[in-house]
């Protein structure tokens, strides 16, 4: 290669045996206690109880904020308007 100085020998590629190393044994307890299985289950149950409550919650806000952010749009509109009849008074 390029960046090898000269009479540098080529790299070779090895292969790593798979069958040589041990798999170790995974650690099982065998006296688990249903304990933790409800608690997984309350845990789920109360995730799907706040998601299904604050949902509404929010969509109401969202709804109310699109609400005044058109009210104040028409608010702007009539200032607008009334400015522009002020203007064309005092031209007259």
């Amino acid at each position: 290669m390029a960046t090898k100085g000269k009479g540098a020998t080529p790299s070779r590629k090895t292969s790593i045996p798979v069958g040589s190393f041990p798999i170790p044994n995974i650690p099982m307890d065998g006296n688990r206690s249903g304990k933790q299985d409800w608690e997984n289950v309350v845990g789920w149950i109360a995730a799907c109880v706040l998601v299904v409550l604050l949902l509404p919650v929010l969509g109401m806000l969202y709804m109310d904020v699109l609400q005044a952010k058109h009210e104040a749009k028409q608010q702007q509109e009539k200032v607008q308007k009334v400015i522009k009849e002020l203007e064309r008074e005092k031209e007259k």
